[in-house]
């Protein structure tokens, strides 16, 4: 099938308010395909959850036990790698939210895309993967993301692709494990793919399991609630959820804080919540603690993170 380029009409809600107003917006045979494609997929088949309730705090189990301390987001274990592991990634060394010059530096990122129309402002900035047990934390979401689709301006109305490289603009612990995710992702053609419902504000991520087990409900324009599932729409398992973090925007695309930075600024400063005599410098200091108490640490960011910055 061939697609020619559409105008699209879209209606607008003028200053005045009430009346409507017409535009019409020239779209690519590559944009409108990636929108009906997306717009096939079954994006009422489920709904955002009524209540935030991180599940894997209580049921999540380290796949190698807790033996050794290799899943903490402030572990040492094989610190003595780390500098060569950095150095085969190529990040630098940042302080989570120690200083200005951190913040400053954030800003100079989003700076760099501050006027690309591709993305809507509304959905530019810097996020937190708050509740998520990998140790990643800090990413410009949106901001460095592809999109492919009938999108406006304001991102409240469209349907298409979009992509996240993995490679830039994404902090990782300082720990063996965020240090593995660093490198393992380096390549520039390692990215998050998915797609994109702005008139609802839900959007998808692939993996393996398909294109629908994991979904990202907007909430706001500075909280979105990532949601992993049992099955794609239609399987068993397609309203069961198994995983559930939030992304925050801890700054705005000015580089401005919002309301979320003292809080993460709080996470990060604070001792975990759980320890003991031996944490973190005795490798097998956790083997006393519940699995529960284990993954509430997991989620606690380190000082220390790694970042690839893109500009």
């Amino acid at each position: 099938m061939v697609i020619s380029s559409q105008k699209i009409d879209r209606g607008e809600d003028d200053a005045g308010g009430g009346r409507r107003r017409r535009s019409q917006v020239q779209f690519s045979p590559d944009q409108i395909e990636a929108s009906e494609n997306a717009k096939a997929f079954p994006w009422h088949a489920r709904t955002r959850p009524e209540s935030f309730d991180p599940i894997q705090l209580r049921t999540f189990q380290p796949p190698a036990g807790k033996l050794l301390d290799w899943w903490n987001t402030r572990s040492n274990l094989f610190c003595c790698f780390f500098p060569i592991m950095r150095c085969i990634g190529g990040e630098s060394l940042i302080q989570a939210a120690g200083d200005d010059d951190v913040v400053e530096e954030w800003k100079r990122q989003l700076e760099a895309t501050k006027y690309d129309k591709k993305c809507p402002d509304s959905m530019k900035g810097l996020w937190w993967l708050k509740y998520n047990h990998a140790h990643e934390e800090l990413v410009t979401i949106f901001s460095d993301a592809n999109f492919l689709g009938t999108f406006n301006e304001e991102g409240t109305d469209g349907y298409g692709d979009w992509q996240r490289p993995l490679s830039t603009n994404w902090s990782r612990d300082y720990t063996c494990f965020g240090l593995i995710l660093s490198v393992a992702n380096k390549k520039e053609d390692s990215s998050v793919d998915g797609q994109m419902n702005m008139k609802d504000g839900i959007c998808t991520t692939f993996n393996s399991a398909g294109k629908g087990v994991q979904v990202v409900y907007k909430v706001n324009n500075n909280e979105w609630w990532k949601v992993h599932y049992n099955g794609n729409p239609g399987e068993k398992g397609e309203q069961e959820i198994n995983f559930m973090y939030k992304w925050l925007k801890v700054l705005d695309k000015d580089g401005n804080k919002t309301e979320h930075w003292d809080e993460w600024k709080k996470w990060v400063d604070e001792p975990l919540p759980h320890e003991n005599c031996g944490s973190t410098w005795f490798p097998c200091w956790a083997c006393c603690l519940s699995n529960t108490e284990l993954t509430d640490n997991m989620v606690r960011p380190n000082r220390r993170q790694v970042v690839r910055f893109k500009y």
